[in-house]
């Protein structure tokens, strides 16, 4: 079995010596960097922005799909954006817990977060050269009373057959359940409290670097009352809260959930008609009209979560969208009530 090599127990006077040396540097690297007051966008990649459906889980599709997130990006730093970019990880997670059963949930987050971290700096570093960026493994708090763990409903992995999907939960214990003509695996997805890493993020977004963080949500982890000290939780935090609460801590201005779907379209005419529902939409319109739990759900809560703690503004739309969603022509824009 393949084992990841873990690092812990470094003092804080060596992470703020990290952050400051990090910040330095951006701030002597090609251009200035960007204004501190200059307002934050945090974007959020679904999983399937970065591995289309159908796509083989590889490693040229995926730095394809990156190629065409980073271009994204720089046209949002160009226009005079912070941005703090978050990813999904709902595909490659669940194929390395299928590769390995014994694995656990925290473990392949931090590995998948890794991974798909580098691969997003690389295409980043590569589209903007005169910018500093980096990737930070990031630990989301979660609770161990929630009861995401006794309804497992967040789907990771390959999408199988309804008697192959039937066959893997016999073998390995699995949940499954439906995603559309397909099963997928279910595992728990508790609501993220906090994110351990806030500070240095802010950190260095301040200082005009370009992160990608929160990866797949973060690596769910409790924290004793008593003692403090943090323990790995196996689970999956949905990677859209993780990004809400993020942009909630960075006071952000914008939350972008680019995915493999032009806009948010109504439920109640899907999929015969893709029928965009009207932009920009109110909390209070979209409650209620029954998305699917496995994929828009999500995506609204998130949404409705961030607009209502901040009053800022949040977007769903694809990739290639991004600018066209803030201008309020492309994509589907949501609104506080």
């Amino acid at each position: 079995m393949r084992q990841p090599s873990l690092l812990s127990g470094c003092k804080d006077g060596v992470e703020r010596g990290i952050v400051r040396s990090a910040a330095a540097a951006a701030a002597t690297a090609g251009d200035a960097p960007t204004a501190t007051d200059a307002p934050v966008v945090v974007v959020a990649f679904g999983g399937n922005a970065l591995l289309k459906r159908g796509e083989p889980l590889t490693m040229e599709a995926q730095q394809r799909n990156a190629r065409s997130a980073a271009v994204a990006v720089k046209q949002l730093v160009d226009a005079g954006y912070r941005v703090c970019v978050t990813h999904g990880n709902g595909p490659q997670v669940g194929l390395l817990a299928e590769q390995d059963p014994a694995a656990r949930l925290d473990v392949l987050d931090a590995e998948t977060e890794g991974q798909l971290g580098f691969v997003l700096e690389l295409e980043l570093q590569n589209v903007m050269q005169d910018r500093q960026v980096a990737v930070l493994l990031t630990q989301v708090v979660v609770d161990l009373a929630d009861e995401a763990f006794q309804s497992p409903r967040k789907q990771v992995g390959p999408h199988y057959s309804q008697q192959e999907a039937q066959r893997l939960a016999d073998a390995k214990g699995w949940t499954v359940a439906p995603d559309g003509d397909s099963y997928r695996r279910v595992v728990a997805s508790p609501l993220p409290l906090d994110i351990v890493e806030a500070g240095p993020i802010n950190t260095l977004l301040q200082a005009g670097v370009i992160i990608v963080c929160c990866g797949g949500g973060g690596i769910p982890v409790s924290v004793d009352s008593a003692s403090g000290q943090k323990r790995g939780v196996e689970a999956v935090v949905d990677k859209d809260e993780a990004s809400a609460l993020l942009g909630i801590k960075l006071r952000a201005e914008w939350l972008l959930m680019l995915t493999d779907a032009t806009a948010i379209f109504d439920p109640a005419a899907w999929p015969a008609e893709q029928r965009p529902v009207p932009s920009p939409a109110r909390c209070s319109q979209l409650k209620g009209m029954g998305f699917a739990s496995g994929s828009m759900a999500p995506k609204v809560a998130a949404a409705c979560r961030f607009v209502a703690a901040t009053g800022a503004r949040a977007g769903v739309g694809s990739i290639q969208d991004a600018l066209g969603i803030i201008s309020g022509q492309a994509g589907t824009v949501i609104v506080a009530d």
